[in-house]
């Protein structure tokens, strides 16, 4: 059948949104404003009471914690500065070398991207310059901040398409200077008017014909279906078309002597920097551009874990008259619950010494670059990597207050919305504190995992070890992977569609990675 445009039957689709965005509120946004806490010019802080922090890529669920004292704290994610952009968020760079992680979402429904842009901004200590990248759920680099002649630095998100809304924000220090973890930077938002709207008028106008003729039952509702699907393809075409003009116009931008010339591939040149081999500033330039946030983090970790951990492990080490051939073949793991074991040390008085210092100091920035390298983890779609990584953060933090392991399944979610089952020290901190970030963490980890158990029935929860080995000198990660069967689970995780518009939608072919 000829498919006619729905624009005559229905000229007042996507109207009423074309001067400004509609957003619906979260629930952690409902709760701050029945509370009375929600209010212009917020300042959120950066995550620094969880395992992952800022300092890993993939946070599936990062909520911020606003101050008051009048009123109490708000804990609000990212997407709620795109909502109010009177307020920002407020970090700071440990060191030189340190790196921030941020993830939001684009906060309001697909169609209305056709209309509107996001930009977004970061205002830096005076005498500091740092980078600002932004990465798609795929993993590609589709931004870096530009200076906008007002003092700070701004980028826009790209508009290609309508479907992609999941986006990281990378913060790290552009010209090697020392900086000050006192010299804090702030990020903010922008919705703008979205001047290429040109590349999705095709997408946008077949969602709409579509969902007309799905919501009227009209029995020839599946040929919208295959001219959007039709549209859904070109598009994905048109993104990879899109991104790979963005990094050549970014690539021949660059001075001649920063433009790599060389013939290793980007696999290589990735491989090179796993291994912890010096890249040249033009071959780190050229990675920056194109290599995906996914591997160009693995590759990084590794080289971190191998050469500076290492070394900085060895050294503390030495410092108690520990050497390094002392503990050659010597594995570690570090449990769930925190609980770190050390083996392969003949001297049982040198084990426990390694082991009560990867208990005091390191085991934490272990876990890190576990979840950051082996593939297990790395590999996760996003609702089973965020099970499991609430499964640690909550053992821990459960294993540190109660002394002891707590069953998790034994758990559940009363009428008035407190979490039951808990011993009663959990219990009291867990249900009844307030205004404290980590326990705020530790309430939102509880009830993912409460509701994927139900949800998930005997397939068990998602738990791992992190397992390391020390060989040849340094540190390396052994990927344990997990007891469960991973697939099953994120199928049960995973909302199904079946027989309606959504169930046979087209699927973009990229890998999501956040």
């Amino acid at each position: 059948m000829a498919i006619g445009n729905v624009k005559e039957q229905n000229s007042s689709w996507g109207a009423a949104f074309r001067n400004k965005p509609i957003f619906f509120m979260s629930r952690k946004e409902t709760e701050a404003f029945f509370d009375g806490k929600l209010r212009k010019n917020m300042e959120l802080r950066e995550d620094t009471c969880t395992l992952g922090s800022n300092n890993t890529f993939r946070r599936p669920h990062t909520t911020y914690e606003v101050c008051d004292k009048d009123k109490g704290s708000a804990f609000l994610d990212l997407n709620f500065l795109i909502k109010d952009e009177t307020s920002s968020l407020k970090g700071s760079l440990s060191d030189k070398e340190d790196v921030d992680f941020y993830n939001f979402s684009i906060p309001f429904v697909n169609f209305q991207r056709n209309y509107f842009g996001v930009e977004v901004y970061i205002d830096m200590p005076e005498g500091c310059d740092y980078d600002l990248t932004l990465y798609d759920e795929y993993g590609n680099q589709v931004g870096k901040a530009e200076w906008d002649g007002e003092g700070r630095k701004k980028l826009t998100v790209p508009t290609w398409d309508i479907n992609t809304k999941q986006y990281c924000l990378k913060v790290e220090n552009g010209n090697g200077e020392e900086v000050s973890p006192d010299d804090f930077y702030r990020i903010s938002f922008h919705v703008c008017e979205n001047k290429e709207h040109e590349k999705t008028d095709a997408v946008r106008e077949a969602y709409g014909n579509l969902h007309s003729a799905y919501s009227r039952k009209d029995e020839n509702w599946r040929d919208y279906l295959d001219a959007y699907n039709a549209v859904l393809r070109e598009t994905e075409q048109n993104y990879s078309k899109e991104m790979e003009q963005l990094h050549q116009k970014q690539f021949d931008s660059l001075p001649e002597e920063k433009k790599y010339r060389g013939e290793r591939t980007l696999e290589e040149l990735l491989q090179d920097l796993a291994e912890g081999k010096d890249l040249s500033e033009a071959e780190r330039e050229y990675v920056k551009i194109f290599a995906n946030l996914k591997d160009a983090e693995k590759a990084q970790q590794k080289a971190e874990l191998k050469n500076s951990f290492s070394d900085e492990f060895v050294k503390e080490l030495e410092g108690m008259g520990i050497s390094r051939e002392d503990i050659e073949g010597m594995q570690v793991r570090i449990g769930s619950n925190g609980t770190v074991t050390v083996d392969g040390i003949e001297d049982e008085t040198v084990r426990q010494q390694v082991q009560k210092l990867v208990e005091k100091k390191y085991s934490d920035k272990m876990y890190q670059y576990y979840i950051g390298i082996a593939d297990s983890v790395g590999n996760l779609p996003y609702n089973t990597c965020r099970y499991a990584m609430d499964i640690q953060e909550v053992q821990r933090y459960l294993k540190g207050v109660t002394g002891a392991d707590i069953s998790l399944e034994d758990l559940y979610m009363m009428p008035d919305g407190k979490i039951g089952g808990l011993p009663k020290k959990a219990d009291n901190l867990i249900n009844n504190t307030k205004n404290n970030a980590k326990t705020e963490q530790m309430r939102e980890a509880l009830r993912n995992i409460i509701g994927n158990i139900r949800i998930s029935g005997d397939l068990g929860i998602p738990d791992f070890t992190s397992q390391f080995q020390f060989k040849d000198g340094a540190f390396s990660v052994v990927d344990s992977g997990f007891a469960v069967n991973m697939g099953a689970l994120d199928g049960r995780l995973t909302p199904q569609y079946s027989g309606n518009m959504y169930s046979d939608m087209y699927k973009y072919q990229f890998r999501k990675v956040l």
